[in-house]
């Protein structure tokens, strides 16, 4: 169970760092939370649609595909 949590931790914490690095100004409004099938769902307020591709883009290279959705 601890590897699990902190997998995801780490998966939610990169994940932040990748908003911060594509959308710094906008990053701060970053909201997450894991569904029931532990993918992580993250909300960013006001992303463009280029923002918004570019985190997607990022997330599923560094974690893996369908571990991350934004919403």
């Amino acid at each position: 169970m601890y590897a699990a949590v902190r997998e995801e931790n780490q998966r939610k914490n990169l994940a932040f760092g990748l908003a911060q690095r594509i959308s710094p100004d906008k990053a701060e409004a970053f909201t997450w939370s894991f569904d029931q099938s532990r993918v992580l769902h993250v909300s960013i307020p006001g992303l463009t649609g280029a923002e918004r591709a570019a985190i997607a883009a990022a997330c599923s290279a560094q974690l893996g595909p369908a571990k991350v959705v934004l919403t």
